[in-house]
Order: structure tokens, then C-alpha cells, then sequence
């Protein structure tokens, strides 16, 4: 990458070229993307359309804004080509509505502390009745009560190290989980190719022994 001007898309490519056939779904966070400025908002769309086709993609929006919720949606779905995005656990369900546009659109609400959890929950539900494609994103497993998710799927997201999905270990298995800064930061030398490589082979190891399925 040292060899490049614009380093964010072959990171990207490198990344997905490395770990494609050991992953189920990849998650896009976008801030990284908007630090860089107009290129890394390029990069970041050249990285979800160089992903392949098969696997859904997560925008992780945190959307907290409801009266730009359409166009949220259209950049998510549309413009972007992503098949879900996150929302804030404040949310509201009638604001996902927007999402109807879009048949296929999955919407997660976001959790980042123990005290997101009800009103990501009762959101999530409500958005249900609508026929939405409806989740939870948990960042945070403490403090969360053994929930009752009442057959809403859930995602595991900013996972920096396997302890921290202990707490879940008694929930139902997750639809996802988002193993990030392990194989983002798995090197900072030249051998990083192999070395996120081994991080997500013992990823998959440590995901496979809190949840077996």
C-alpha cells in the first residue's frame, strides 16, 4: 500500500481478497470512509461494488436523523447497493417506514450501552409490522440482561477480542458477527496479508466455540 497515492481502496481490496471464502456478509463502517475526505468516500464506493455479489452488505450508518430518513435510504440501497444499513437505538420504527421503498432492506438498530437495549428492541418489533427486515446490532454485551429477542436476528459488531462475546454465550446464536480492528490492525508491516489471514482463522475458532451451531 506504501507503493500507492490513495491506499483506502487496495487496503479495502486486500482485505476481501484475504478473508472472501471464509466470510458470510461484510460490514462497511462509513466514518473511516468520511475522515479521508472526498477519496474515501470514492474508495468506499469502489470497495462495496468490488465485493462480491453474493455476500449482503451492512452500511453501518448509526443513522440517528428521522426526517432524512428516504434519503438515507436511497444512499444505503440505491446509490451505495448495500442490503442493510445500522440505525441509533432512538431510531423510531415509523421513520424505517422509508425503507419499504427498498424490498429486501434490512434495518438494525444499533445498541452501544445496556440501557439502548428496550427501546432498540421495541423499535425493532414495531418496524416488523410493516414488513421490514428488522435486527439488533449489539457494540456492548455488559450490563445487557440475557434479552429476549423474540425472534429478531442479531448482529455482533466492533468485536475487538473474543471475551467480549462471553456475556452472549447464553443467547441465541447471531445471524453475524463483525470481526474488525483484529484483522484491520492485524499488522502494520509488510507481512500483513498473512497476518490477517491467522486472525481470522482463529476468529473463526473462538466464534465457532462461543456459539456452536
Amino acid at each position: 500500500m506504501l507503493r500507492v497515492d490513495d491506499p483506502v481502496f487496495p487496503f479495502g481490496r486486500i482485505i476481501a481478497d484475504t478473508v472472501g471464502n471464509q466470510v458470510c456478509a461484510y460490514a462497511i463502517p462509513l466514518m473511516p470512509f468520511l475522515a479521508e475526505g472526498a477519496a474515501g468516500m470514492v474508495a468506499m464506493e469502489r470497495l462495496m461494488r468490488y465485493l462480491p455479489n453474493d455476500l449482503p452488505i451492512l452500511l453501518d450508518l448509526r443513522w440517528r436523523d428521522p426526517a432524512s430518513a428516504e434519503r438515507c435510504a436511497r444512499a444505503a440501497f440505491d446509490v451505495w447497493g448495500a442490503d442493510a444499513v445500522t440505525v441509533a437505538p432512538e431510531f423510531p420504527a415509523k421513520a424505517a417506514r422509508a425503507l419499504t421503498a427498498y424490498p429486501g432492506g434490512a434495518i438494525f438498530w444499533w445498541i452501544g450501552e445496556g440501557g439502548d437495549f428496550q427501546q432498540a428492541q421495541r423499535h425493532a418489533q414495531d418496524a416488523r409490522i410493516w414488513g421490514i427486515l428488522t435486527g439488533l446490532a449489539f457494540s456492548t454485551f455488559e450490563e445487557i440482561p440475557a434479552p429476549e429477542l423474540k425472534d429478531l436476528p442479531w448482529i455482533a459488531l466492533d468485536v475487538a477480542h473474543p471475551s467480549m462475546l462471553s456475556p452472549a454465550a447464553s443467547w441465541p446464536p447471531p445471524a453475524v458477527v463483525f470481526v474488525g480492528e483484529p484483522i484491520l490492525y492485524a499488522s502494520p508491516r509488510m507481512d500483513f496479508q498473512e497476518a490477517a489471514r491467522k486472525a481470522m482463522e482463529q476468529w473463526l475458532q473462538e466464534v465457532a466455540a462461543r456459539f456452536p451451531i
